[in-house]
């Protein structure tokens, strides 16, 4: 990328950036929907509500700082950041939730491999 091109400029990395905060607030909304409806109606929403953030904040800036960094394109980045997605889910396991782990990484998935824009400062390519 040669110092002309739009990728240099502060706003179009902010709006990108922006762009994949809001592709990944969707994406992850629907995933704890999906979440809400598989669990019991005697699990209430106060026992994993506080594992939002810790998936969310940590996933955000993998995938920020991993797309800033990666000038690859298509596979060659998508599955390197669909393992590293997955990492933010692991202490899951262990807060009496495996049952449903199923679900948010699905999401978590979905979101490296579909939904994220790449590359996050070029022009979009399938």
């Amino acid at each position: 990328m040669d110092p002309n091109t739009p990728g240099r400029d502060l706003g179009f990395v902010g709006l990108r950036l922006g762009d994949l905060v809001v592709r990944y607030a969707v994406t992850y909304a629907l995933t704890w929907v999906a979440v809400d409806l598989a669990l019991p109606a005697d699990v209430h929403t106060e026992l994993w509500a506080p594992s939002i953030p810790l998936i969310a904040i940590p996933s955000l800036l993998i995938s920020a700082y991993y797309a800033l960094l990666n000038p690859r394109t298509s596979l060659e980045f998508r599955l390197p950041l669909a393992f590293l997605l997955l990492l933010p889910t692991w202490f899951l396991l262990f807060r009496n939730f495996a049952e449903m782990l199923l679900i948010p990484v699905t999401g978590q998935l979905v979101f490296a491999l579909c939904v994220m824009r790449v590359p996050l400062l070029g022009p979009a390519r399938r």
